[in-house]
């Protein structure tokens, strides 16, 4: 999976004397474990954070089994 994105910084009023961090593209790779449904991963971004969700295959998931 491959997560490709730019960063862009607000405008700001006055003289800027640091940045925390710098406008640019960025680009990140990983990779992904065999028991992620890749069909359904989702993402949203809230106030700048990526949230990434990634369920587990219905294979691979504990269930329970009766006993008698």
């Amino acid at each position: 999976m491959t997560l490709i994105g730019r960063r862009s910084l607000p405008a700001v009023e006055g003289t800027l004397i640091h940045h925390e961090s710098r406008r640019e593209n960025y680009r990140r790779t990983f990779e992904l474990d065999p028991s992620i449904n890749s069909d359904k991963i989702s993402a949203k971004v809230d106030h700048g954070a990526v949230t990434l969700t990634l369920p587990k295959a219905e294979h691979v998931r504990p269930r329970k089994i009766s006993v008698s």
